[in-house]
């Protein structure tokens, strides 16, 4: 069922009882309303016909006042009157609130007038009192006739508000009764209808439930097949799995996790992953981050530390490589972290092997620069001592012999200076890169001069780092020989060294290293594959591994070698940078403190 379509049923199913509910609130309000009405109205006659007899009573007391005054010729019977003269206007008063039917109000308001023309009579014959007995029997007979006449009018009066209070007591009847009715009625109807429609929605929400267990039921099996097959899948996979829960306790490995940890899944099931997976750096044989742990800190995919190895359950030692990742689920929230890993020690012995390989090159391209270095003045040395032998003059020999001394000095100076620069490269120590930038560059001006490149030099620190001195000539050497092979004559290459900070973390301090050149550029398609083994563009002189050795290197002293190239002409040219933190990487700081790095990628 549609979620819309849910909803709505659902809005009827609550809105159908609540709109019910309202109809019988409205129909029982209307009738308590005609109820209270005509209670009211009962009520206000009752108030009525009280205070018309109390105005009868008064007028009453008025009548006789005025009669035992005008027998007796006694003052005392005149207080009745004085004190219903008193009570009658405000009684009239209240009276005239308390009607609002105007046939009732002109009776009320002809029946004052008639008392207060009355009053006025009988206040004349008091103030004309005495009078002659004849005369006072007349007046009498008069009052009394007028009284009979007001009366006469009261009674009226309270007979046509004692009907109509009967009347508005048989209708209060009639009401409730009807209420009653019409309430019963209501009720029943409005059951009858909420019972139909309510059984008809519950039809057509059991035959929805009933059709989405049934699509559960398919999607449970459908996710149970599916789990099934990528628990297989996970099981069978080259790599190692390892899950974990969010505190970092396993929940699952595969049968390659097994092989390498030494511990079955059931064993470690509930184990916290630093007991499992204990890594360690080849090179400090210190603790290794756990990956889980910087999964959490960081939330996002991590790569293991270069250099780290795996000591299992037996206590072998493994070259492991790859990454951790959250675990999250459709709202985001991280539920887990997933590691997966590798064995690398066949990958790590090859390393070697081309590590080894690309020093045999270096050294192969060391031996013909030198070879070229030493020929030019051994050339001349011959002519010196050629010219000599046939010389007869023995100033011109001593000159002669000066001349060929300076040339024997020059191959002298080559010969240190080769010798210097790969005999101390496994040697961790304080020195200047500034130093070394200088030294590579006298080695190589010769070579420049002779292309045609015009080599610059400018080094602004002398701040030292600590490292393989012989590491930073062979990665200098590399990029300054790569550098001359993209140039033709004309061009130049500029080296600088100057004080840093790492473009990563602003409080790392260091030196930065730039060899730039205004030669043919790299194509961009090459660009990020330069630093691949065996990757090269000199198919006939190259060997591809120049430039991953260096960034080996460099990184190992805990830097970093990035480029930038343009092809394009007019300006063409490649950038490399290298940074080199003051306090070395984790390889140079173990040889310093006398551990030898684990590994095959040595370079001594």
């Amino acid at each position: 069922m549609e979620s819309r379509l849910y909803n709505r049923l659902l809005f009827r199913l609550l809105a159908l009882p609540v709109a019910a509910l309202a109809f019988l609130a409205l129909i029982l309000g209307y009738g308590l309303q005609r109820v209270e009405e005509s209670a009211s109205a009962v009520d206000r006659a009752d108030v009525v016909l009280l205070h018309v007899n109390r105005l009868t009573k008064l007028i009453l007391d008025e009548e006789t006042g005025l009669r035992g005054f005008l027998l007796t010729r006694n003052p005392v019977f005149l207080e009745p009157l004085h004190s219903a003269d008193l009570q009658i206007e405000p009684e009239f008063d209240t009276l005239f609130k308390l009607v609002h039917r105007p046939e009732l109000i002109e009776r009320l308001r002809h029946l004052q007038q008639g008392h207060k023309q009355w009053e006025l009579e009988a206040y004349h014959e008091i103030d004309a009192f005495p009078q002659d007995p004849g005369t006072l029997e007349h007046h009498l007979l008069q009052r009394k006739q007028d009284m009979d006449i007001l009366r006469a009018q009261m009674d009226e009066f309270q007979n046509i508000v004692t009907g109509r209070r009967a009347e508005r007591s048989a209708e209060n009847i009639l009401i409730n009764r009807n209420a009653r009715i019409i309430l019963v009625l209501a009720v029943t109807l409005i059951a009858g209808l909420l019972a139909w429609e309510t059984r008809r929605i519950f039809r057509i929400l059991t035959s929805a439930f009933n059709q989405q267990i049934r699509e559960i039921k398919q999607r449970v099996d459908e996710s149970y097949a599916r789990e099934q097959w990528l628990n297989t899948t996970i099981r069978s996979i080259g790599d190692a799995v390892i899950a974990c829960d969010t505190d970092g306790n396993i929940v699952f490995m595969n049968l390659i996790a097994e092989q390498l940890t030494g511990w079955q899944e059931h064993e470690a099931h509930g184990l916290s992953l630093h007991t499992v997976f204990p890594i360690f750096n080849e090179d400090t044989r210190a603790a290794v981050e756990n990956p889980v742990d910087k999964v959490r800190r960081l939330g996002t995919v991590v790569g293991l530390a270069n250099h780290t190895f795996l000591v299992s359950k037996s206590g072998a030692e493994i070259c492991i490589d790859d990454s951790g990742a959250p675990i999250r689920d459709s709202a985001g929230k991280m539920i887990g972290v997933v590691l997966v890993f590798r064995d690398i020690t066949e990958r790590r012995m090859s390393e070697g092997a081309l590590m080894r390989a690309e020093k045999l090159a270096a050294a192969g391209r060391l031996a013909a620069s030198v070879a070229h270095e030493v020929n030019n003045p051994l050339e001349g040395l011959t002519n010196l001592v050629y010219i000599a032998r046939r010389s007869d003059e023995l100033d011109e020999v001593r000159h002669l012999l000066f001349q060929a001394e300076n040339e024997l000095s020059r191959i002298a100076h080559i010969t240190r200076q080769s010798l210097g620069f790969y005999r101390e490269t496994s040697i961790a120590a304080h020195f200047s890169p500034a130093a070394i930038v200088r030294e590579v560059s006298d080695f190589y001006a010769n070579r420049a001069t002779t292309l045609g490149v015009t080599l610059l030099v400018n080094t602004n620190t002398e701040r030292e780092v600590l490292g393989a001195a012989g590491e930073l000539r062979q990665v200098l050497s590399n990029l300054l020989a790569n550098g001359l092979d993209a140039c033709s004559k004309g061009d130049t290459i500029r080296l600088e060294a100057n004080s840093a900070t790492d473009p990563r973390d602003p409080t790392r301090l260091g030196v930065r290293i730039s060899v730039a050149d205004t030669g043919l550029g790299i194509a961009p398609e090459h660009i990020d594959n330069i630093f691949e083994p065996f990757f090269t563009t000199k198919k006939d002189t190259g060997t591809g591994l120049g430039l991953w050795v260096s960034r080996e290197l460099v990184e190992k002293h805990g830097g970093r070698l990035r480029v930038r190239s343009r092809n394009l002409a007019p300006k063409c040219g490649t950038v490399f940078s290298i940074f080199l933190p003051i306090q070395g990487g984790p390889a140079t700081l173990a040889k310093l403190n006398g551990h030898q790095p684990q590994n095959n990628l040595t370079t001594s």
